[in-house]
């Protein structure tokens, strides 16, 4: 027990440095908006992914044996990835994309650790899924963040608006398609929200607009379904048996 109280207050001490390097230490970049940011409204979910997190970290495990099990398997990979994440908000480029790739690589790793853990709590979950969807936003635009750092007008042959168009395209599928094979239906309520802020930005050209939607019908359509098919299961397993 000890040992787990132990892991529990750095969890906790690693996730503070976090909230300390966004909130207190973190410089926004400036510079020309980029199209593939959303509209600063969104920024409201940052409220979302810390909650939850702190909720993860200090809620009482002791009644839940399959998640006292996942913290000791997955302690070392939440430091990392807090230790990362923050790191990556103080350092500027390129050492920051360095930092936030190794972030979400070990976000990744637990995410299905978690995942395909047997009789774990939802809980266990559903905080990783809400961080791992914004941090795949943020990997998405950091990429373009750095061209624009480092004045690359194009890429491959390709100018920025047109990457931007491919990337939102690419995206938008890999979403769907992460919904659809893990069943989490809250990735996908982050992902709606990032294609509304996305919308309202004011910076999309008339397609890369209408990709946002058509991205966003698909999204939303995705989450109902698996939403709809958990419910169903669920319904099933408490159903009396005759």
């Amino acid at each position: 027990m000890q040992a787990l109280t132990g892991l529990r207050l750095l969890n906790l001490i690693s996730f503070l440095f976090v909230l300390l390097a966004r909130v207190f230490w973190y410089e926004a970049p400036t510079g020309e908006p980029l199209a593939i940011v959303p509209a600063s409204f969104t920024d409201a979910v940052f409220g979302v992914v810390y909650t939850t997190l702190l909720i993860w970290c200090i809620r009482p495990v002791q009644a839940y044996p399959a998640d006292r099990t996942l913290i000791f398997d997955i302690s070392g990979w939440f430091v990392l990835t807090m230790l990362g994440y923050g790191a990556g908000s103080i350092v500027g480029p390129p050492w920051e994309l360095v930092l936030t790739t190794i972030s979400f690589i070990s976000l990744c790793i637990i995410y299905m650790k978690v995942q395909h853990h047997p009789n774990r709590s939802p809980w266990m979950r559903s905080p990783f899924s809400v961080f791992l969807a914004w941090s795949s936003i943020q990997i998405l635009i950091l990429p373009f963040r750095i061209l624009r750092d480092f004045r690359f007008e194009d890429l491959f042959g390709l100018m920025t608006s047109e990457w931007v168009t491919i990337m939102l395209i690419l995206f938008a599928c890999g979403i769907v398609f992460f919904i659809f094979v893990h069943t989490d239906w809250v990735f996908g309520l982050v992902m709606i929200w990032y294609y509304v802020g996305l919308f309202f930005n004011g910076r999309l050209t008339d397609f890369q607009q209408g990709v946002a939607v058509f991205s966003l019908i698909a999204v939303l359509a995705a989450v109902i379904l698996v939403f709809r098919k958990r419910d169903r299961l669920f319904a099933e397993e408490k159903r009396p048996v005759s």
